[in-house]
């Protein structure tokens, strides 16, 4: 896997969980609550203008009751 793909995979699994977070209508006031991380980073993450560690990725799919390898994997096949 290069960089590029990487990339392509990351941002497809920031957009499911902020689809989710959407699809639960969950503020980003209470994410920051579940998932311990600022409105302001999960405002900066779904906006692309961050990109998220392993483990915010893991408090926020936690947060949204999501299984983050999963996630991980469909974003994988979805970059093919």
């Amino acid at each position: 896997m290069d960089y590029e793909e990487a990339e392509k995979i990351l941002a497809r699994v920031v957009d499911t969980l902020r689809r989710e977070r959407e699809r639960q209508e969950l503020p980003k006031l209470r994410l920051e609550q579940l998932a311990g991380i600022s409105r302001r980073a999960i405002g900066m993450i779904e906006s692309g203008e961050r990109s998220p560690t392993l483990i915010s990725c893991l408090r926020i799919a936690d947060a949204l009751d999501l299984d983050l390898a999963k996630v991980l994997r469909d974003a994988k096949k979805a970059s093919r």
